[in-house]
């Protein structure tokens, strides 16, 4: 899809809400060629695309690299050539081949062929990290990938799954930024230590995206420049620089004064004055994560199923829906987001002390319990956190409240009680299901660090796998949506250790000179569609 499409999406892409009001603001503004956002940058280990697992930092990858399906922001369930310019599938269903794209360069002035395509995906499978898991879940190994994936000529790659899935799951996973394609030439001189360029990657790139990384300095700034060889024309935007703003306080006042041009993370109070302005607009995107509390099941009290059902009623739904989550979030308690096949409309639970302290008495914890509790301080994390500890002291139970980045321990099964937000990259429930519904070894040795049910330690019911195994395998859609139904409601009645409260959206404050920066559902974001009044 060609840049002037995809400015035509900026209005059809999530929820924009703009009022005319009062602020002052038509003086100030940034270059008329450049783009200034404030972020939180907290989170960012690295900008390697098979690395990174953050939603800010998958916002740079996504501009930074390019993949062989796109994914429209307007039309996001319906796959678009991108570095392939076609394919085919094989009549048994497992085949796909792909027409490599001519005359795409990397940064690097290296000609992007086939060789990069075949490299980049086995790559992504031998490192084995986190996001890893988009390519592992269908059968690849750091064995077999050498067989499956391979580069066929110059021109075609042939990416070979070990099984039949529906098709459209292994194309979706082909738009993901975890699927970028890398400058393999290059980072053959950049190997350490057998890392495959990890290390220079972190701080540089290797890709053939519209913008090329100049400049990054962690929990600082970072600053990208337009590439003006990009396959599809140089973009508008000369130069993206994305500045490290943790405060709401302070991207509010920036974004009034015209020092940046999004604000991102804000406090739903700063929103809700911002929107009452004409100068700025609100941008809700919705998501395909939720935001969650997990529950260790490796401590005995926590894996008591009347326990996991009692931290359910401690959830303030309706007081949160109404404050904090009036922009960040829909409520909903089951695991397949809205829109989806297979979604259902059935929120049962309310916040009600009583019967979480009788789920606790029937569970052996008539005096409650205490538990160190690690949560995000960043929009709304922090707000969540801090309702759960209130609730959860009425009913007895104390929790330890750190706020603080405590993702790894998640990672590593090294805590007892967690809560964040999940940001899933496939238009497909089975995005979700295969994090929070599937756990194949649930041993500490698996090391499933991208399986938030592994995360937890919780061993998910036979039937709910089974479930979520057949509905990839499945091609009809209409049998799909009803065992996702199926397994929809399975799922809520089992006391789950992972327990979703609200469907996340993603938030942005937009100046309105800036037109055709279209929040990206699984996201993909990009700066490429940006111009300026």
């Amino acid at each position: 899809m060609k840049r002037r499409e995809l400015l035509k999406s900026a209005l059809l892409s999530g929820v924009v809400i703009a009022a005319a009001g009062h602020l002052s603001l038509a003086n100030a503004a940034t270059p008329d060629d450049q783009l200034v956002i404030a972020m939180n940058m907290s989170s960012m280990r690295g900008l390697d695309p098979h690395d990174l697992n953050q939603f800010e930092s998958a916002e740079i990858a996504a501009n930074l690299y390019e993949r062989l399906v796109v994914l429209p922001a307007d039309n996001i369930s319906e796959p678009q050539p991108g570095l392939a310019e076609s394919w085919t599938i094989s009549e048994d269903g497992k085949a796909f081949t792909f027409k490599i794209r001519s005359g795409v360069t990397f940064h690097s002035g290296n000609p992007l062929t086939a060789a990069d395509v075949e490299w980049s995906l086995r790559r992504l499978v031998k490192r084995g990290l986190a996001p890893s898991v988009d390519l592992r879940q269908w059968g690849f190994t750091a064995e077999n990938v050498d067989t499956l994936i391979r580069a066929a000529d110059d021109s075609t790659v042939v990416v070979e799954t070990p099984e039949v899935w529906n098709p459209s799951l292994i194309l979706y996973t082909l738009a993901s930024f975890s699927t970028s394609i890398l400058d393999s030439a290059l980072l053959a001189g950049e190997e350490r230590n057998g890392d495959m360029g990890g290390e220079y990657l972190q701080t540089r790139d290797a890709g053939s995206g519209p913008y090329t990384l100049r400049t990054w300095r962690s929990n600082d700034i970072l600053i990208a420049e337009a590439y003006e060889d990009y396959w599809q024309g140089a973009p508008a935007m000369r130069r993206v620089i994305l500045r490290h703003m943790p405060e709401s306080a302070s991207q509010r006042l920036q974004l009034e004064a015209g020092d940046i041009d999004i604000a991102t993370r804000l406090s739903s109070t700063d929103l809700a004055q911002l929107a009452q302005g004409g100068q700025v607009t609100i941008q809700q995107t919705p998501g395909y994560g939720f935001y969650y509390l997990a529950l260790n099941q490796k401590n005995e009290i926590l894996a008591n199923p009347k326990v996991r059902e009692a931290f359910r009623y401690l959830v303030d739904y309706e007081g949160l829906a109404q404050g904090v989550m009036r922009y960040y979030g829909t409520m909903q308690q089951t695991i397949i987001p809205a829109g989806l096949i297979g979604a259902i409309e059935d929120n049962p639970y309310t916040l009600d002390i009583e019967r979480a302290k009788e789920l606790l008495t029937e569970a052996g914890y008539p005096d409650g319990f205490s538990m160190v509790y690690f949560a995000n301080p960043n929009t709304p994390e922090g707000d969540l956190a801090q309702s759960l500890q209130a609730n959860a002291a009425e009913a007895g139970i104390t929790l330890n409240l750190q706020l603080g980045d405590h993702l790894g321990s998640f990672r590593a099964r090294d805590f007892e009680v967690f809560s964040a937000r999940s940001g899933d990259r496939l238009p497909d429930p089975h995005a979700v299901l295969q994090s929070y519904a599937t756990n194949a070894d649930n041993s500490d040795e698996a090391n499933l660090t991208g399986i938030n049910a592994w995360r937890t330690a919780w061993d998910v019911p036979a039937e709910i796998q089974e479930m979520v195994t057949a509905a990839a395998h499945e091609t009809d859609q209409e049998r799909r949506a009803k065992l996702y139904t199926q397994i929809n409601e399975a799922y809520l009645a089992s006391s789950p250790a992972l327990i979703t409260s609200f469907q996340r959206s993603d938030v942005k404050a937009i100046r309105a000179n800036v037109q055709g920066y279209v929040g990206h559902s699984t996201w993909l974001t990009r700066w490429d569609t940006v111009t300026k009044q």
